[in-house]
């Protein structure tokens, strides 16, 4: 495995995966986006041979075009080995509150729209990688949340209802993908980082950065085949769709 692209990369769960796979041996090429780039500062202090910054804006598809021809550039005719969708948002909407029709909209574009149009418009670099390499990998950064099944005694309380859809609709991209490019080698998985101490987490989350980053990209990077379409825990454990 050579070259991985990690969107969101400028903060949080997205900057504590860039900051493994530059320690990774197996990675040789790290591509990390970020809406701006230029006030990513944590993110450009990583500076290295092995990474490189690209700014993007993942519900523009022009930016999302601007995106496909400079990752092209990078990785040429060797494609992109790992795609990893990870920029998302999240607010509070409470069921039996006010609800702001453009914040839920919002929600949807950024965790399930946008990672639909990334994986569209980033295919052919999958393939190449695919063709060349024998397979190819989506890592979607989704949440227990998101699990339909888990939905009757999961976090019982919190106004979540809009964030668990947009997870639950990424979760079913990933299953969508797992069918329908099966015969290209392109394999797609939705991951949980558990609850974590960031923007959105807040510092009552269970988990700093690096305790859920560091298993999380070890296991991004350990699957194989026989697990695509399935939906894991950072730990490794399986969550029911």
């Amino acid at each position: 495995m050579s070259s991985v692209l990690v969107t969101g990369a400028n903060r949080g769960i997205g900057l504590g995966i860039v900051r493994q796979l530059l320690v990774e041996p197996s990675v040789s090429t790290v591509i990390a986006t970020a809406r701006n780039v230029d006030s990513a500062k944590e993110l450009k202090a990583l500076a290295g041979p092995k990474l490189h910054l690209i700014s993007l804006e993942v519900v523009s598809p022009e930016s999302i075009d601007n995106a496909v021809k400079k990752v092209s550039e990078i990785v040429g005719d060797a494609g992109l080995d790992v795609l990893v969708n990870n920029a998302g948002i999240g607010y509070n909407v409470p069921l039996n509150g006010e609800i702001d029709k453009a914040k839920a909209m919002e929600q949807l574009e950024v965790n399930s729209i946008a990672p639909l149009l990334i994986v569209n418009k980033f295919y052919s670099l999958l393939k190449k990688a695919s063709a060349k390499r024998g397979s190819a990998q989506i890592a979607n950064i989704s949440s227990e949340l998101g699990s339909i099944e888990s939905a009757k005694y999961l976090y019982i309380g919190l106004p979540a209802a809009v964030y668990a859809m947009s997870k639950s609709a990424l979760n079913m991209l990933t299953r969508r993908i797992s069918v329908e490019w099966q015969n290209d080698k392109i394999r797609a998985t939705s991951f949980c980082p558990g609850w974590v101490k960031t923007d959105m987490g807040t510092d009552a989350a269970l988990l700093t950065v690096d305790e859920s980053t560091v298993p999380l990209t070890k296991l991004i990077l350990s699957l194989t085949e026989k697990n695509n379409g399935l939906y894991f825990k950072y730990s490794g454990e399986q969550i029911p769709w």
